[in-house]
């Protein structure tokens, strides 16, 4: 027969066999370790760096002040000339009723309609440096003060502004239909006026917003001025008609002169001047 051997007196007898104390002290010793290692309490603790990192810091205070200012004057400007404003949205739901009734109450009162029109000229010329600082990734170079930059665009807008209307009271005298262009002229400051008051909220998503927000806002801008200058055509389409009836060179050279030129004259400027 066989017999177990004897226990000894540092072991213990654990399933049949005997174990020694120094086997089951080692063997508890190792998982106590592998424990403590999982826990996450008790887990070596990871090296942090807590130097303070610096952001570049770009103070936007001017920007929401002009902004701000903008808005408050056209607020008060409502506020003070409530007929005025109706008068304008009203032209503009109305292509008939603009060309006649609405045209000449438009007209009488020239400090508004001066008024609107140098509120277009601030308007884009926000919306101008706000677009080309989105485009540019905010690379427009920084000689300049950025109230500089923006006053250069608001008075291109009002050269072009100027300009304009002198072209187009010139060409009514030297061909004689002064009628047709004052009609043409009205609707070319009509829709700039709405467009000055519609890119507003567009120029603030662009100041102050981020990511798609921005894309977004940037594109139906486009699409709101697209839609505007077709329908400035679309209301002008008499004058067109005579300017191809009497001689399609003359009307060409006016497309070159009043519209393609001012636009190709802009771009010109910004890239030559601001754009690093």
């Amino acid at each position: 027969m066989f017999s177990l051997p004897a226990p000894q007196a540092n072991a213990r007898m654990l399933y049949g066999f005997n174990i020694p104390e120094n086997v089951l002290a080692a063997r508890t010793q190792e998982r106590v370790k592998q424990e403590m290692a999982q826990h996450p309490m008790l887990r070596p603790k990871e090296r942090i760096d807590a130097r303070i990192k610096l952001h570049p810091f770009r103070d936007r205070s001017s920007d929401f002040l002009m902004i701000l200012v903008l808005i408050a004057f056209i607020g008060i400007f409502r506020l003070a000339n409530p007929s005025y404003m109706r008068n304008l949205f009203r032209a503009f739901r109305n292509p008939t009723l603009s060309t006649r009734q609405l045209k000449e109450q438009l007209r009488q009162d020239s400090a508004a309609s001066l008024t609107m029109d140098l509120i277009f000229c601030i308007s884009m010329g926000l919306y101008l440096y706000f677009t080309l600082n989105h485009i540019h990734n905010k690379n427009i170079i920084l000689e300049y003060p950025t109230i500089i930059i923006l006053l250069g665009f608001m008075l291109l807008f009002v050269v072009i502004y100027v300009v304009r209307f002198l072209f187009l009271k010139f060409t009514g005298w030297v061909f004689n239909i002064s009628e047709i262009t004052d009609n043409y002229t009205f609707n070319v400051f009509l829709i700039n006026k709405i467009l000055g008051l519609s890119l507003i909220p567009f120029t603030i998503i662009l100041a102050f917003g981020q990511g798609q927000w921005v894309q977004a806002s940037l594109f139906l801008s486009f699409l709101v001025i697209a839609i505007l200058f077709l329908n400035r055509y679309l209301r002008s389409g008499v004058v067109f008609g005579y300017f191809i009836k009497f001689s399609k060179f003359h009307f060409f050279m006016y497309l070159c002169a009043s519209e393609l030129l001012p636009l190709a004259v802009l771009m010109k400027l910004v890239n030559q001047w601001l754009i690093s």
